[in-house]
């Protein structure tokens, strides 16, 4: 029999649990993981910034949480070494492992990892802070973990909000209003204009000496978060503080790696840290502004 119209209430649902941050979603995802596993272990990506202002939006929830943890290895452009995140998770039965979607884009092994993670019935959540619009308009991450979790604020002009999404809920809860946030956002439209200018920037970065983007292909269903680069032969912080002070607003995502990290073999964090910028390609971004942010930044590199 087929019905006029869908009734199923559970079919192909996610449910989505609202917070006041990305921090506390993923808290919340741990304290539930506590209750099945009280003697488990979370296995983090090496590559967590932390800052004076905010700490360590990963890493604090975890210590607060007296979860044990380690660190599975990360390559210069933030790939996962997939044998070193076999060999760990090899260690003890029952880890939780953190896959991190850093700046909306995932690993380029992302497939096969989280295939290998089913197939071999490991929990893993994914941090889609950067990604939630890869996820909700691109559709090519955050469904296959157990959890994902959002941060709002990262993509729309919002000052707080976290979204914690259950791939896998158990029963319909009764539905809650989003404190957060204002669902008259064109998440399409945000979506299509900060592909466009990643792509129009990426484009001009690449005659750019001394500048490696990270992310060089932008594959459909991605929503980029920045532009993150390399910086090669320059300063990072001067560059950030120059392009600052001429009005074009740089970030610098994880420049500072937590305390745990200071002997790892981590390449993202031993020297990608140290390199990395990014740039701005929001909604509220054109093309005549990316122009005249990639001439000062030729003018500062010499370039």
């Amino acid at each position: 029999m087929i019905t006029k119209k869908a009734q199923n209430q559970n079919h192909l649902r996610r449910e989505w649990n609202y917070t006041a941050s990305a921090r506390d979603a993923w808290s919340d995802i741990i304290e539930k993981y506590k209750v099945l596993h009280p003697n488990g272990r979370i296995l983090l990506p090496s590559y967590i910034g932390w800052s004076a202002n905010e700490g360590s939006g990963i890493f604090d929830s975890v210590v607060k949480s007296g979860v044990n943890y380690d660190f599975y290895e990360l390559g210069l452009h933030l790939e996962i070494n997939f044998e070193d995140l076999k060999h760990k998770i090899a260690e003890q039965e029952n880890q939780l492992v953190l896959l991190v979607h850093y700046f909306g884009f995932m690993d380029y092994q992302y497939g096969q990892i989280t295939d290998w993670l089913l197939e071999n019935n490991v929990f893993f959540v994914e941090d889609c802070a950067h990604a939630w619009l890869t996820d909700l308009i691109g559709g090519v991450c955050g469904r296959k973990g157990a959890f994902s979790f959002y941060s709002l604020h990262k993509l729309l002009p919002v000052s707080e909000g976290g979204i914690m999404v259950d791939n896998l809920p158990k029963e319909r809860e009764v539905e809650r209003m989003n404190p957060f946030l204002d669902l008259g956002y064109d998440l399409l439209s945000i979506y299509t204009v900060r592909r466009a200018n990643y792509s129009y920037l990426a484009s001009l970065l690449k005659d750019v000496k001394g500048i490696e983007v990270i992310y060089k292909n932008l594959e459909e269903g991605i929503c980029p978060q920045t532009l993150p680069v390399i910086v090669e032969n320059y300063d990072r912080t001067t560059l950030y503080h120059k392009m600052n002070e001429s009005g074009f607003g740089m970030v610098s995502l994880y420049h500072t790696m937590i305390h745990e990290l200071e002997n790892s073999s981590s390449l993202a964090a031993t020297v990608l840290a140290k390199k990395i910028i990014n740039f701005p390609i929001h909604q509220d971004i054109d093309k005549n502004d990316i122009d005249e942010m990639v001439l000062e930044l030729k003018k500062i590199l010499n370039a």
